[in-house]
């Protein structure tokens, strides 16, 4: 079972899992929309490097806003992506980041709670990037209830204020997995199609 007071073993399952789905796209994938309606699949591949540049920053003790946007396009998005992911997975390694208090887009909060949030960020994405391209998200429900735990912490119901992330919840169906449910809070129709 994946522990939410130490979600790092959820954040390297979460790495994992959006890897297998965002790396060594065709081409011809690259500029398919997906459900992240403001970003297609090349610019969402490079939010996520953004996303893991982030962690491994805000980890060092920065904050989040000293990482810029990846420009698009990306020279070796793949590459990058593998080095920023390993990056963000080795400075979590640290236990002690767990209890110390680091910056996050919503407010400081304990190091546990914010590794958390980026979990639910991760298979969200990857899930955007799946539903693009085909390639279903492989990632096991105790790990998504993980990010699911931070992402109701931290988003309110309804419409979400100006600067929040994500749109406004959708309902998910009655049927819905651990992952669409959280793709849903997060304001996609899981049963979407891009």
């Amino acid at each position: 079972m994946t522990s939410t007071s130490d979600p790092r073993a959820a954040f390297a399952a979460a790495t994992r899992a959006t890897l297998d789905v965002v790396l060594d796209l065709p081409a011809q994938d690259l500029g398919r929309s997906t459900p992240c309606t403001e970003l297609d699949v090349a610019a969402l591949r490079g939010h996520l490097l953004t996303v893991f540049r982030r962690v491994a920053h805000v980890g060092r003790g920065g904050a989040p806003a000293d990482v810029p946007p990846v420009p698009a396009p990306v020279e070796d998005v793949d590459g990058a992506l593998r080095t920023a992911a390993d990056d963000a997975l080795a400075v979590w390694s640290d236990p002690a980041l767990l209890t110390r208090e680091l910056a996050h887009p919503a407010g400081t909060m304990p190091g546990a709670a914010l590794l958390a949030t980026y979990v639910g960020e991760l298979v969200t994405h990857a899930w955007d990037v799946g539903t693009a391209v085909g390639r279903p998200v492989v990632v096991a429900d105790d790990v998504v209830a993980v990010g699911s735990a931070a992402s109701h912490q931290l988003l309110p119901r309804g419409e979400r204020p100006p600067g929040f992330p994500f749109g406004p919840e959708v309902a998910a169906p009655a049927d819905a997995s651990p992952l669409e449910a959280l793709v849903a809070w997060q304001g996609r129709d899981p049963r979407a199609i891009a």
